[in-house]
């Protein structure tokens, strides 16, 4: 789950973002409240997820917070 650091609403564009920045695949999954999204990345293994999540959380310009679903990790992150 990403929390935005500026609102938007478009799906497409927030999981092109997340790819962009994450440097995995990412699928919009759904709204989760106020500016947080929920997507699931992608990985060959779960070290490039760490690793994409590591990425993720340094681009405080995009994201003002990144947090796992402790309910899908290793299946969907």
């Amino acid at each position: 789950m990403v929390k935005l650091a500026q609102p938007s609403d478009d799906r497409a564009g927030i999981a092109a973002e997340v790819s962009r920045v994450a440097g995995v695949p990412a699928s919009y999954r759904s709204l989760v409240g106020a500016n947080w999204h929920a997507l699931s990345l992608r990985c060959a293994e779960p070290s490039a997820c760490d690793a994409a999540i590591d990425r993720l959380r340094q681009a405080r310009a995009s994201f003002e917070a990144v947090e796992l679903d402790g309910r899908k990790r290793g299946a969907v992150m």
